[in-house]
């Protein structure tokens, strides 16, 4: 305790050193900081106002430079030249007079001053400074001839376009524009209080000072006249810092363009140090009463903190945890330490409650333990399934989701891994699907996606693990057999074969059609990129040779499913076929129309193979989405025809079969005689059979209110004139069968 007290007196002598430390180096800082703020507040503002002249004195100097242009043209009278000098004189209150002077010694003055018989034009200080240069000139002040008024001459030399002298216009200014001008550059940036500026020439005169009354008659003051001897070198663009007016200050300077001016701008460096010099005051009186806080808190601590503290420290020492926790510390006499007891005593009695029951919490603890060890074997588990979840993912990273096998990017890997290091000999097989493009538009993508994984599964089979089997396309497998001949390879392809029919024996519904390639490389002659080129040439030219009985098989498939179905009614075929016949006589048809017309009866409905059964077999009416599907059928049917030799010539009557009359028929919206005329025929003779016969969300209506709905679609629906033929022919067929039912 004691050294905590010896201690905390050692941190408030520090924290005093710390106080007046930092009070120093802020102070330094301040005072170099505000020393800098002077310093660029000088900059600023001579560079501002320097800003201000130089624009003032351009636009002066164009007002002269066009008076010269326009003398120069050599067009003007001497009377267009005074009313042209006058004008400009008007529109330009800063000058006193504009005036050009010729080399005869002739003036023409527009402020209307006519010169002494005794001036001589060529020892004006304007006129020979500009003839001298050749160029626009600003004059050092001088006393102007005609009003003895301080001012200085903006002149330039005229020449014709030959480079004759004509001579030299110019304008007079008075110096006291040139201070009411840098005094309103400063009232327009807030200057500085005590901040002020001056215009000195190259000899040091002064031509504008906010304290300088000028005296027409005298000669201009000069710096040096006016402030003494100042430790200046030169008088140039730059800030020095100086005492002027008995104020201590940076006084920058900065030339005017085109002349030999300098403006110069001092800023009191009093009007920064003031806020600095009240904060230093102010901080040090804070520092001085922190100071005797400090002490007096330190000899009130002493008095009712540390002694108070050093008896409690020794009745502490009293207390003994590990033997007897019955010792209670005595009340003492400051209000705050008789607190603290007590709640040392509070924790004291907690402390021998707390000891009581440990024994009671040892147990709980070892219970919590065989809690934490049946969590630990979860989370092994959790963690045995997290690592079967990778080796799931990697999996699937490397094999086809369909099918199971290697994927292409994973068996092209393999391809130029081994390019790099082939083991020869090699033999590549590749397969491709036969009509799987025609089995997923008419029968959906279930189907084709069913074909595909009975076609994997063969080539597993045949394999067995041997080689590197990839779905390298849509409908295309490809495996690599390093290490296998010509002979073996083409055994395995005999093997393919057979395994493909046995499986047709059995699935008879969607049979397997498989085009292949078979290339082998015995050398590293021939490199396994053109290896694989190879077997893929071989196995498009297989799928020529078989493309049409396999196309012709999956047809012939698709037509036995038709003929499982019978959508409408039963023998609803068969009435439909005797009635076209019968229809097709009537209009004289020739054989082969008669022929496609019987064969479209047969499979006009063939496309709907490819319908979902709940739409097909829907006992209500469509809704929107299940006509839009339902109206798929012809197209389906009509790429199914085109894929067989023996149906591919009806294909167009399959795809036109739903037209109607009035070209709102589907899918291609055919009017009129665009329908192909066995359609038409078709189109009347179906509506009327079913019509005539029960259907699953309507019942069948009589021969006759079937013929009356017939004609009354005559037009829109049907052709009118098949139309009015079908109904003769219906009627005469009616009454020949009353006829012999009586």
């Amino acid at each position: 305790m004691q050294r905590l007290i010896r201690n905390l007196y050692i941190l408030a002598f520090i924290l005093i050193i710390v106080f007046f430390s930092a009070w120093y180096y802020h102070y330094h800082g301040t005072n170099q900081q505000l020393q800098q703020n002077a310093r660029m507040a000088a900059e600023t503002s001579v560079s501002s106002k320097c800003e201000k002249i130089n624009g003032w004195l351009n636009k002066h100097t164009r007002t002269i430079e066009a008076a010269g242009t326009f003398i120069a043209l050599q067009q003007w009278s001497e009377e267009d030249i005074l009313v042209y000098l006058k004008s400009l004189l008007d529109n330009n209150n800063s000058f006193e007079s504009i005036y050009f002077g010729t080399p005869e010694n002739k003036m023409i003055n527009a402020s209307g001053w006519d010169p002494p018989p005794d001036f001589n034009l060529k020892k004006r200080p304007w006129y020979v400074q500009a003839r001298e240069q050749g160029s626009t000139v600003f004059t050092r002040a001088f006393t102007n001839a005609s009003n003895d008024q301080v001012i200085f001459t903006i002149a330039r030399p005229v020449y014709c376009p030959e480079d004759k002298f004509l001579g030299v216009v110019g304008g007079d200014i008075r110096i006291s524009r040139i201070s009411k001008l840098i005094e309103a550059a400063g009232n327009s940036r807030n200057q500085v209080d005590g901040e002020f500026s001056f215009l000195i020439d190259g000899e040091g005169h002064m031509l504008a000072h906010p304290n300088l009354d000028y005296n027409p008659h005298g000669e201009l003051v000069t710096f040096k006249e006016m402030y003494g001897e100042k430790q200046i070198e030169s008088i140039e663009n730059g800030v020095v810092r100086l005492n002027l007016e008995e104020k201590d200050g940076y006084l920058a300077f900065m030339p005017i363009e085109g002349t030999s001016w300098h403006l110069a701008s001092f800023i009191p460096f009093r009007v920064f140090t003031e806020t600095a010099d009240r904060m230093t005051t102010e901080f040090v009186f804070a520092g001085i009463a922190s100071l005797l806080i400090v002490i007096m808190f330190l000899a009130y601590n002493h008095i009712h903190v540390h002694k108070p503290l050093l008896q409690l420290e020794n009745n502490l020492k009293e207390i003994e945890v590990d033997k007897d926790l019955s010792y209670r510390l005595p009340e003492a006499s400051n209000s705050e330490l008789a607190m603290l007891s007590e709640t040392i005593n509070s924790l004291l009695d907690k402390a021998e409650n707390y000891f009581n029951r440990l024994t009671e919490n040892e147990r709980k603890l070892k219970e919590a333990n065989r809690e934490m060890e049946k969590t630990l074997r979860k989370l092994t588990t959790a963690e045995e399934a997290l690592d079967y979840s990778e080796e799931k993912l990697y999996y699937l990273s490397y094999h086809d989701q369909l099918t199971g096998v290697y994927n292409r990017s994973f068996f092209e890997a393999k391809l130029k891994f081994l390019a790099d290091d082939p083991n020869y000999p090699v033999t590549i097989i590749s397969a491709d699907i036969d009509g799987l493009k025609l089995i997923n538009d008419t029968l959906g993508h279930e189907a084709g996606d069913k074909l595909l994984n009975n076609c994997a599964d063969i080539l597993k089979e045949v394999f067995d693990n041997n080689g590197i089997l990839g779905r390298v396309g849509g409908d295309e497998f490809t495996v690599i057999l390093p290490l296998t001949g010509k002979n073996e390879g083409e055994c395995l392809a005999r093997q393919i074969r057979y395994q493909v029919a046995h499986y047709n024996q059995h699935n008879p519904k969607l049979p397997l059609s498989l085009s292949m390639g078979v290339a082998t490389a015995e050398n590293n002659h021939t490199p396994i990129k053109k290896l694989v080129k190879q077997a893929d040439d071989l196995m498009f030219r297989d799928k020529l040779h078989r493309s049409k009985s396999a196309r012709n098989s999956v047809v012939q498939s698709l037509t036995a499913a038709l003929a499982e179905r019978d959508f409408i009614s039963e023998g609803h075929i068969e009435r439909l076929e005797n009635l076209c016949m019968k229809f097709a006589e009537r209009v004289n048809l020739n054989s082969n129309q008669i022929s496609d017309l019987a064969l479209l009866v047969r499979v006009h409905d063939l496309g709907k193979v490819g319908i979902p059964d709940h739409i097909l077999y829907k006992p209500g009416p469509l809704t929107e989405e299940e006509w839009e599907i339902m109206k798929l059928h012809p197209e389906k049917g009509s790429r199914i025809a085109s894929s067989s030799t023996d149906l591919a010539g009806i294909a167009n009557l399959v795809l036109s079969h739903h037209e109607r009359w009035d070209g709102s028929g589907y899918p291609l919206g055919l009017k009129g005689a665009e329908i192909p005329l066995e359609c038409r025929i078709f189109s009347i003779c179906d509506a009327y059979d079913v019509m005539t016969h029960d259907r699953p969300y309507q019942k069948a209506v009589s021969p006759k209110e079937a013929l009356a709905e017939i004609e009354k679609n005559s037009g829109t629906q049907f052709d009118p004139e098949l139309v009015h033929i079908f109904l003769s022919l219906m009627m005469k067929q009616n009454k020949m069968v009353k006829q012999n039912n009586i």
